[in-house]
């Protein structure tokens, strides 16, 4: 089946509609044997030691695929990470495989995303119409991620963060078919539901998510400590869980690509919601979202939100957290 390899979410209806099986490259490369071993891989090629780990990991896993004259690389530049751009120039020119460079619209102007989009499907060989009939298959699939994340919060402990984090992240490409998708989200969505009766709230100290997926094993540390992660905010953005009139809107209303205020506003109502007894807000080492933090705090405070908040910046993956990282979370939840 011809791939469509890509750096970070796009309109994936658009690609299931071409008849492309999906692969984020973030998911392969965080989730292999060694990813360690593919930044050393990254340096040794010449990218800079100072550059994202994400990116040297996007490189090294991409370096290691065959690719046909039907398979495609997608980099998001606009709405993500500068560094795509030049990413793609470097697999292009290695590799030779068609490449197509997505930019969602800083400014969020409706029309610009619309004709991204129609331009996207143009060069996969499909239509926004089609990829709409895909979309209104997968809102299905997106109504029973909205029910396990509800119960996520709603029993704290019941679904662990990981588990929340695993689901939601994976939608970036749905392990490749939705439809298959679909079924072990209703299987594991019947499961908690019959062992719903048995269970208890042991008190465990409510925990939101805040920042990109993690590159370090934080979630299971927290666990062990009678704390749960019940609100994971970019993940849950990936999944996209509203219910929109079209693809359009459904991607206007993704908060990750567009500006931090913008994604606030849209993150604060749910902290709220979910009554948090704290805020983690991961940022990545060598990125430009470090700098978030400062309006994140900024809008908190604005808001009266006395949330106590903990910042964590990590840089490589690694089994385990390491042990200026695990103090600084230890005390933190002990403060809580």
């Amino acid at each position: 089946m011809k791939k469509a390899v890509f750096t970070t979410t796009i309109p994936m209806e658009v690609v299931f509609a071409a008849g492309f099986k999906p692969i984020d490259l973030n998911n392969e490369f965080i989730t292999c044997d060694s990813p360690i071993s593919h930044l050393e891989k990254a340096e040794t090629d010449g990218l800079p030691g100072s550059s994202c780990a994400w990116i040297k990991g996007l490189y090294s896993v991409l370096l290691e695929k065959t690719f046909t004259n039907d398979d495609v690389f997608i980099a998001v530049t606009e709405g993500d990470c500068s560094n795509a751009r030049v990413l793609e120039e470097i697999i292009s020119s290695k590799t030779g495989v068609r490449s197509f460079l997505f930019n969602f619209p800083n400014d969020r102007d409706r029309s610009k995303l619309e004709n991204e989009i129609s331009r996207f499907a143009k060069f996969l060989g499909t239509d926004i119409k089609k990829a709409e009939i895909v979309r209104n298959e997968l809102q299905q699939t997106r109504d029973k991620l909205f029910e396990i994340d509800e119960m996520t919060y709603k029993f704290p402990g019941f679904i662990t963060g990981a588990k929340n984090h695993e689901l939601l992240v994976n939608t970036s490409d749905f392990g490749g078919n939705y439809h298959n998708y679909d079924k072990m989200l209703e299987n594991f969505l019947n499961d908690r539901k019959e062992h719903l009766k048995n269970y208890e709230n042991t008190g465990r100290k409510k925990i939101g998510f805040l920042g990109v997926p993690p590159i370090i094993p934080v979630y299971d540390f927290i666990e062990e400590r009678n704390a749960t992660i019940v609100f994971n905010e970019i993940q849950k953005e990936f999944a996209m869980l509203g219910n929109y009139e079209n693809i359009v809107d459904q991607y206007l209303n993704y908060t990750y690509t567009y500006s931090s205020g913008f994604r606030f506003n849209k993150t604060i109502p749910e902290i709220k919601k979910r009554n948090l007894d704290g805020i983690i807000h991961y940022v990545q080492s060598f990125c430009h979202r470090q700098l978030e933090d400062i309006i994140l705090r900024k809008m908190l405070k604005d808001r009266g939100i006395n949330i106590p908040v903990l910042t964590l910046e990590a840089d490589k993956p690694g089994a385990q957290i390491d042990s200026r990282l695990a103090t600084r979370i230890e005390a933190f939840l002990e403060m809580l």
